[in-house]
């Protein structure tokens, strides 16, 4: 009698998850990368502490984020997506607050992201990942918009 080897890899989804999901996490992984890259250099531009404080922080948090949407597409599809590992280039920008204005944007882009896979997950798991990711681009733009009010508002006066 053979010993039954029982993988270690344990799948909590069907073999038949929705491609749209599949699709919509790899943007997001995707999108993670480049934000956190765009971050460190608004971190390295940052004149104050509050900007070089919040976009450390912030490209922490893409940092964490990415790692654990490669971790739940390798679950989903048992391979490393390329879009963990293809290069990223940020965004262009003339200046900081050009910058901040496109991390504004990027912000609230990747929360309705995240609102509209929600929606047509139907993973828990999956769900409950980007409903913390999306909690953190909420901070991020909350942060985000008050350097751009501090630095960038009383220059246009």
């Amino acid at each position: 009698m053979g010993v039954k080897k029982v993988s270690k890899q344990k799948r909590y989804y069907s073999p038949g998850q929705p491609q749209q999901v599949i699709e919509g996490l790899k943007s997001a992984l995707l999108d993670e990368r480049t934000t956190a890259a765009f971050y460190a250099a608004l971190r390295d531009m940052s004149e104050k502490y509050p900007g070089v404080e919040a976009f450390s922080e912030a490209r922490r948090d893409e940092l964490d984020h990415m790692a654990k949407l490669t971790a739940i597409l390798e679950d989903l599809t048992g391979t490393t997506p390329p879009e963990a590992t293809q290069p990223v280039s940020p965004p262009i920008f003339s200046d900081y607050c050009q910058g901040l204005a496109i991390a504004i944007q990027g912000e609230q882009d990747a929360y309705q992201k995240y609102t509209g896979l929600i929606q047509i997950s139907p993973y828990k798991r999956v769900n409950d990942l980007l409903d913390e990711i999306r909690n953190d681009e909420e901070v991020h733009l909350a942060k985000i918009n008050k350097i751009y009010e501090m630095n960038c508002l009383n220059k246009q006066k």
